[in-house]
């Protein structure tokens, strides 16, 4: 940037020269003369510009000392203003640059420089402190914008994984009851199964990417849990699963679908006698990512409302869609016709990006 000062100061000398020359043609002026008074005076400029921009950028620090700053900057100008002065008086007595109308001695040069160049100087330097404060400013409001950007990033990390580890614990508090209710059934082994399917559906969470994961992997994980359940409910549930080309590597939150498995198994499975059915399926449509969970169990009341709901599972699974996506996300409960319930997810159809996600464990 230094020296692309100075390549700016030598055109601007050369364009006041030029404009100097033509307008003194017939003179008798010499053009190398005025040419290099001009290139010393504007590299004066170039080098002194640093500590004026330097100087600039104090001043737009809100740590400092405005009060003092403002003293500092005062005697700064000035003291090159004057240093210009001088400058330029020696420049002139030197190369003679309006010879052979005029020559000058160093006094005369001193006091034509301080008369010509004083509103020059307070102009320039100006420009360089305002510079100086622009550039500091901007650097100063995108540096805060980025922490912004990262304290919100990290914010609404902790959030999903709050809601996260509040989830995991009521799942697994809910499949102890179950087990306990298989122990009171005296049914040991189905309970003993049941206990290390929880084992090892515990140890793959320990496995599970962060935040977010592909829908694969989400369904994959679903599977085990259902599997898990099946030890409980044995042959009257059906299970099946329809996920169109594409969806398994779009991108979800972690434990998506797992509370939302929970409930048709707690509020519609386990309170209708005889066989059910369970269907998970998923489509692409126009950019979202759709997910319907299904069951044929005992229903909805009839004044659920999703939106009043204190269940873990939707609550968690709602914030969690809200804090994720805003309003790109949607989380719909409702009753089937015929028996049931359908939920309904919609979201950005987003591929992931980490590549190759398996199911957990």
């Amino acid at each position: 940037m230094w020296l692309s000062g100075f390549a700016v100061a030598a055109a601007a000398a050369l364009s006041a020269s030029l404009q100097t020359y033509v307008s003194m043609t017939g003179h008798g002026h010499a053009f190398v003369r005025i040419l290099a008074w001009e290139l010393t005076c504007w590299w004066f400029w170039a080098a002194v510009a640093p500590l004026l921009t330097a100087q600039g950028a104090r001043i737009a620090d809100p740590r400092r000392l405005r009060t003092r700053e403002w003293q500092r900057t005062a005697a700064l100008v000035l003291a090159i203003m004057a240093l210009h002065v001088l400058v330029d008086a020696v420049a002139i007595v030197l190369v003679q640059p309006f010879v052979p109308v005029q020559s000058y001695g160093f006094a005369a040069a001193l006091a034509t420089a301080a008369k010509s160049e004083w509103m020059f100087d307070i102009i320039v330097a100006t420009l360089a402190l305002l510079i100086g404060y622009g550039a500091d400013a901007a650097d100063r409001a995108q540096r805060l914008a980025l922490r912004e950007s990262r304290l919100e990033a990290d914010l609404a990390r902790a959030q999903l994984d709050a809601l996260r580890l509040e989830i995991e614990p009521h799942f697994l508090f809910n499949t102890l009851n179950s087990i306990a209710t298989l122990i009171r059934a005296e049914a040991p082994d189905r309970a003993l199964s049941m206990l290390l399917g929880l084992s090892d559906l515990m140890r793959s969470t320990l496995d599970t990417p962060g935040p977010t994961t592909t829908l694969g992997a989400e369904i994959a994980f679903v599977q085990r849990y259902i599997a898990l359940q099946r030890v409980r409910f044995m042959d009257r549930l059906s299970v099946s699963y329809a996920v169109d080309p594409g969806c398994e590597h779009c991108e979800v939150p972690t434990l998506l679908l797992q509370p939302l498995v929970e409930n048709a198994f707690r509020h519609g499975v386990a309170r209708r006698a005889g066989a059910c059915t369970l269907d998970v399926s998923a489509r692409l449509d126009a950019g979202q990512l759709r997910i319907r969970i299904r069951d044929d169990g005992a229903g909805l009341p009839a004044d659920f409302d999703v939106h009043a709901c204190t269940g873990v599972g939707l609550r968690n699974t709602q914030s969690r869609l809200e804090r994720s996506y805003g309003t790109g996300a949607s989380l719909a409960v409702s009753s089937r016709p015929a028996g049931g319930t359908d939920v309904d997810i919609t979201l950005p159809a987003v591929v992931a990006r980490i590549e190759g996600i398996q199911a957990a464990g």
